[in-house]
């Protein structure tokens, strides 16, 4: 602030040197001016101009008066363009603060959608899990499919065994009729010679005989059709 009141200083200073103030072209400048002013008024002075060194004084008076009011106007000027300027500066770091402010909003408003978006993709998952859950039966179902599938598993055990016990029932059945049929032909073998054998009283016909032999032959016959099994 003092640097910038010096060079106003400065710049006041050169404005009456070079006559930057004067209103008109012919002017010159009021310093310059005011020290002509001034040499005049001390020659008119010396040699005794009485009339002359009173308007002389007045126009010294009048220039005075008029450097003076330019000097207030540029002070006030100066005050004003100082009062704008520190206006200026407030409004400038009032500014600078917003920005920062809406920089830090900002960052704050991304870090929020960062958390959004991150909870968003969680539910989403959890729905996808929610829904891969609800397809899956409920353990009370599942408990009951198990001891459905338990017993049915048990039925089908129970009927095997059932199936093997009669299989193996079956089995001695047919070995018990197979060694019968066997004893029974070998006896059938055994005693077939001695039953063909007929003892005819003498002068039997020959139709007697036939008849004879035909009935121990379908004796035969009939013991070597196999046993039903029921």
């Amino acid at each position: 602030m003092a640097s910038i009141i010096e060079n106003e200083e400065a710049i006041i200073r050169k404005r009456y040197l070079t006559q930057t103030v004067a209103t008109a072209a012919n002017t010159m400048p009021p310093f310059k001016q005011l020290v002509k002013k001034y040499m005049r008024f001390c020659q008119v002075l010396q040699s005794g101009g009485a009339e002359e060194a009173e308007r002389l004084h007045g126009e010294l008076l009048a220039l005075l008066y008029s450097i003076q009011f330019h000097m207030q106007k540029l002070q006030a000027m100066s005050g004003a363009f100082e009062r704008e300027q520190q206006l200026y500066a407030e409004k400038q770091a009032q500014l600078q603060a917003s920005i920062q402010q809406a920089e830090q909003d900002i960052e704050d408003r991304k870090r929020e959608l960062e958390g959004a978006r991150t909870e968003l993709a969680h539910k989403q998952e959890y729905e996808a899990v929610k829904k891969l859950v609800m397809q899956v039966p409920s353990r009370a179902a599942t408990l009951a499919e198990q001891e459905g599938t338990n017993k049915e598993i048990a039925d089908l055990q129970q009927q095997s065994a059932e199936l093997d016990a009669l299989f193996e029932q079956r089995k001695q059945q047919f070995a018990g009729v197979l060694a019968a049929l066997e004893s029974l032909q070998r006896s059938i073998d055994r005693d077939e010679p001695e039953e063909s054998v007929v003892a005819l009283p003498e002068g039997a016909p020959a139709a007697a005989i036939t008849a004879a032999a035909g009935a121990a032959g379908g004796q035969a016959a009939a013991a070597r059709q196999p046993m039903q099994v029921g």
